[in-house]
């Protein structure tokens, strides 16, 4: 259901400075994005102008006023990645620029008159909402028409992508019509100018989406051999690794594509969640710093910088974006939520504790009390054992009063995790016995945690009994590891073959080595891990930093920090580090 737009390289937000528009204005030059103008002439032919003008203008004008942001950005914050939707609107198209840094927005439409076509572009101060200038150009044809407006912007404007008008148009047609038309005509557009190179990307993105590989693959040979732009050629470079499933080569040409274009926000803030997916902290934190430093006002990018410095081991730097975010954000419980979180990463949980509980004083209902959770296990790794049990008494409350029918999961982990376990034990049986009917969930879950407790006691068969005894028939993924992980005691080459066995379904693929992990682990087969955990390790998120801590104790050595505690979800897994912990 999506049309040939979404897939084209979006088309122009445009950050302009006013240089050489005849004023000075104090402090930083204004960054612009042009969005799409409207074709206001009742002429259909003309519809591709809409799409042309933005393209033209801020391509044109992108060299010649000092601060130009590239024709991808706007759309690629409208929606992400260079996909936006035809007739996105102009008011989405305005807040997509917004949210990629822009001060200023250029939009405008279209006439026929007696003179010819007239083009009348109206500038807008985004605080403000007011209208700072409109300039219009007429001419007898729309490449001529825009040419002239973008020198009355400037003077030193230069070209669009191509010189040809009518290759310029059947792009733009492209960029709006049906997708299974626009490779032909991307093709006679690329046939009039072959040095064209949105067109190339264009067409490679297109044939991409219709799942047309080979055909994708071969217009970016046939476009390399081409004497195209810098950009152009980074963006097909892009291209090529996402064909490929190359995610080491996908990153590197999203980096050189942002040292060619590094005022495009939205592609900075994809980057810096690559480089985070790929555990390269110090670099994400290095993109988020250009983000905030293209919109200075952009409270998410102060707090992702903030947690990805404090991943790369930067403590001071990450409370300082963090500060910075608060101040944005002086009446949002977060700001305190994310300091606490990085205190508790470093080791400071006394602070944590302190940050968490400002957190829930600012708003109790955030994270449905969550921040007491996060503070009774910061007391608790400080030390402060009655302090750590008078936060998870409040939470616990919190949460019962909320009716959370996970709650006493919740519970159950706390008393286990703090050396209680014959207190954890009893409360679990009691609630299994209460369960309601209508909860087969909670039932599930809560034999499951029982049953891993059982496991990590050693008890094999007692686990066996509980996983089944609920007689539930569907599972979450975490139920069916550790139904797995009850199985009999069998050897390291017994337990793999079980797993590609019993798990062969493909969409069990996901969970295959999870609970190959965990079997072995708990059985007592803890070299035989090791292995199965480096690929879990080298496959997950570069932030999923649990099976990191995993490998780290199994291999006994040193881990230097500590999640955070989630407080949405329990995890019947929790005591699976506790043990390897324990068993050193």
């Amino acid at each position: 259901m999506r049309r040939l737009a979404q897939f084209a390289p979006v088309i122009f937000l445009t950050l302009l400075s006013q240089a050489g528009c005849g004023r000075k204005d104090s402090g930083p030059p204004p960054n612009y994005a042009f969005i799409d103008f409207e074709n206001l002439s009742g002429d259909p032919s003309l519809d591709w102008v809409t799409r042309g003008s933005s393209e033209y203008l801020s391509r044109s004008l992108h060299d010649s006023l000092g601060r130009v942001m590239s024709s991808e950005a706007v759309a690629r914050a409208t929606q992400p990645f260079g996909s936006r939707p035809s007739g996105a609107g102009a008011n989405a198209e305005r807040s997509g620029a917004i949210v990629a840094g822009a001060t200023r927005t250029v939009g405008g439409y279209i006439e026929r008159t007696a003179g010819g076509i007239r083009i009348t572009a109206s500038e807008e101060d985004v605080a403000s909402h007011k209208s700072l200038r409109n300039l219009s150009a007429t001419a007898a044809t729309p490449f001529d028409a825009l040419n002239l407006l973008a020198h009355q912007f400037s003077d030193s404007a230069g070209q669009p992508a191509t010189t040809n008008p009518e290759a310029f148009r059947l792009y733009c047609t492209a960029l709006q019509g049906p997708g299974p038309e626009a490779p032909a005509t991307l093709e006679r557009a690329i046939a009039l100018d072959p040095t064209f190179g949105p067109a190339w990307v264009t067409l490679v993105r297109v044939l991409a989406a219709l799942g047309d590989r080979p055909h994708a693959i071969d217009a970016i040979q046939r476009a390399r051999a081409q004497k195209l732009a810098a950009l152009d050629l980074a963006w097909l470079n892009f291209e090529d690794a996402s064909l490929g499933g190359d995610r080491n080569a996908s990153l590197a040409a999203m980096r050189n594509i942002s040292v060619l274009d590094p005022r495009d926000a939205g592609l900075l803030r994809l980057l810096a969640t690559a480089e985070t997916n790929a555990g390269n902290f110090t670099e994400a934190a290095a993109a988020w710093k250009k983000l905030t430093a293209i919109n200075p006002d952009d409270a998410d990018a102060w707090n992702q910088r903030g947690y990805t410095l404090s991943w790369s081991g930067d403590y001071p730097g990450a409370l300082a974006a963090l500060r910075e975010y608060a101040r944005l954000r002086p009446n949002d419980p977060n700001p305190l939520d994310s300091q606490g979180d990085v205190h508790y990463w470093f080791g400071k949980f006394a602070d944590a504790a302190n940050s968490y509980s400002a957190a829930y004083t600012k708003f109790p209902a955030f994270l449905n009390g969550g921040d007491l959770y996060k503070a009774a296990w910061a007391k608790f790794r400080s030390g402060d054992k009655t302090g750590a049990d008078s936060f998870f008494g409040k939470f616990r409350e919190a949460r019962q009063k909320a009716n959370d029918p996970s709650i006493d999961l919740f519970a159950g982990d706390w008393l286990y995790r703090t050396g209680r376990r014959d207190e954890a034990r009893a409360l679990l049986m009691e609630s299994l016995k209460n369960v309601p009917a209508n909860l087969p969930a909670v039932r599930s879950a809560i034999a499951a945690q029982l049953a891993i407790w059982d496991l990590v006691e050693g008890n094999r068969a007692a686990a066996a009994r509980e996983i089944t005894a609920d007689g539930t028939s569907t599972f979450t993924p975490g139920e069916l590891i550790i139904r797995f992980a009850a199985l009999p005691s069998a050897s390291a080459a017994e337990w793999e073959a079980r797993a590609n066995q019993n798990l062969a379904a493909p969409q069990l693929g996901g969970i295959r080595s999870l609970a190959l992990g965990y079997a072995l682990i708990l059985d007592g087969k803890r070299q035989a891990a090791v292995p199965v955990w480096e690929q879990i390790v080298k496959q997950s998120a570069g932030a999923d930093f649990y099976p990191r801590e995993i490998l780290a104790r199994l291999k006994n050595v040193p881990y230097d920090h500590q999640a955070p505690p989630d407080s949405a979800n329990p995890n019947p897994l929790a005591a699976v580090p506790d043990k390897l912990a324990s068993s050193r």
